[in-house]
């Protein structure tokens, strides 16, 4: 019975082609919208983990509350931290300075990263020339320095400039450089440069070498930063606080302050969601409008049909008869407006997400959800004509011209 149904409701859309299709163009359109609008929402999410994981390295920052005491990190108690904590890359004083890079000419204001060979493990450190500075050369003080492809350019007009000297102005003193690196540029490097009038360039060199050349304690660290796996993540938070309290003889005093980028992770991550959802929500609005439309041609088809529905209502067709088939062909249309809403939805989505760099992920369950919300869709919408054809008197349908 229900077959015979399928088969009168596809009888009757293949004979109204047109119409149908207008039917049917709402709900692709509003498909296609919402689908493209999640998958280019999860690519973009997939796309920022991948460069949060392909980075390697995530970081805890480790500080000292100077409400509870008046201690601070010395090189050799950082080294020791550093021995003690399990699965971690390295630890490094968080310290930035400036000054000015100087060659021949040339002069250019920079920013300086000072910290131990742990730094490499900073994200966006790419090393392109040469080599990032050692243990040796932090431990030995040596006078030696890492620049960006940009500062590399400024300074020296092309990139391989590994071994070549350069003279910095650290707030008045003066000393020679030896860069033993260049680093891939990074987003920062790129937006400080544009300043064309006094770009600023971008630089790191060991601590020791910054402490003799600014004048600063390797005594009196404010603070450091510890680099590990994303994975190991959680471990280290739990083991970093009792080792920085025995080593700084600061058990019971709750003076050790540890944050770590796992909330910005989570933050980032609710904002995507945010965004997304918000533009899925708008974009869903024509799903709406593409309902009423077919409750609208629906509505006319009814019509259209009244003569049909009491002929076949006077030959013994039950209500429920009449308003099955008007749902079945309402289900059908949105079921096939679904279907193409979702093939040109994929096709949208992975051309928007091959131009902007984003990753193409389907979700089968989205697809599995996009498709029964199509097709409820068009049962909801599809309620009032089919009841309405069902409640029609046989008598007066039929006196109908």
């Amino acid at each position: 019975m229900y077959l015979e149904y399928i088969k009168s409701a596809i009888a009757s859309i293949r004979s109204n082609k047109g119409r149908s299709f207008l039917t049917m163009l709402g709900i692709i359109i509003g498909i296609s919208a919402v689908l493209t609008v999640l998958i280019i929402g999860d690519g973009m999410k997939e796309t920022v983990n991948s460069e949060m994981d392909s980075i390697g390295a995530t970081s805890i920052t480790i500080s000292l509350d100077n409400t509870k005491t008046d201690k601070k990190f010395s090189l050799e108690q950082l080294r020791e931290i550093e021995e003690n904590i399990d699965d971690i890359y390295g630890i490094s004083p968080s310290i930035n300075l400036g000054g000015s890079l100087i060659n021949k000419q040339k002069t250019y204001d920079c920013m300086i990263q000072a910290g131990t060979e742990a730094t490499v493990n900073s994200a966006g450190v790419k090393i392109v020339h040469g080599r990032y500075y050692s243990r040796n050369d932090v431990l030995e003080d040596k006078n030696v320095i890492v620049i960006s492809q940009t500062a590399a350019n400024k300074l020296f007009g092309y990139e391989e400039v590994v071994g070549n000297t350069l003279q910095i102005d650290a707030y008045g003193n003066e000393g020679e450089l030896t860069v033993v690196g260049v680093t891939e540029d990074t987003s920062i490097d790129l937006a400080l440069a544009m300043y064309a009038d006094e770009p600023t360039l971008i630089a790191s060199m060991p601590y020791t070498t910054a402490a003799s050349l600014y004048g600063l304690s390797t005594d009196g660290i404010d603070g450091a930063t510890i680099y590990l796996d994303n994975e190991n993540r959680d471990e280290v938070l739990g083991e970093a606080r009792s080792v920085v309290e025995n080593i700084m003889g600061l058990r019971g005093e709750n003076a050790v302050k540890i944050s770590s980028s796992l909330g910005f992770d989570k933050t980032t991550d609710s904002i995507l969601n945010i965004i997304t959802s918000v533009v899925a929500i708008i974009a869903a609005i024509s799903l709406l409008v593409g309902g009423i439309g077919v409750m609208n041609i629906m509505t006319v088809s009814v019509t259209e049909r009244t003569r049909e529905i009491g002929i076949r209502k006077s030959l013994g067709a039950r209500t429920s008869s009449i308003l099955t088939q008007f749902l079945a062909e309402a289900a059908i249309l949105t079921f096939t407006g679904g279907v193409i809403g979702m093939l040109f939805g994929f096709l949208v989505s992975y051309i928007i997400c091959q131009i902007v760099g984003f990753a193409f992920k389907i979700n089968p369950l989205l697809v599995i959800i996009v498709v029964a919300i199509s097709t409820a869709i068009g049962l909801f919408f599809g309620i009032y004509p089919a009841k309405r054809a069902a409640a029609l008197d046989p008598i007066e349908a039929l006196r109908t011209e």
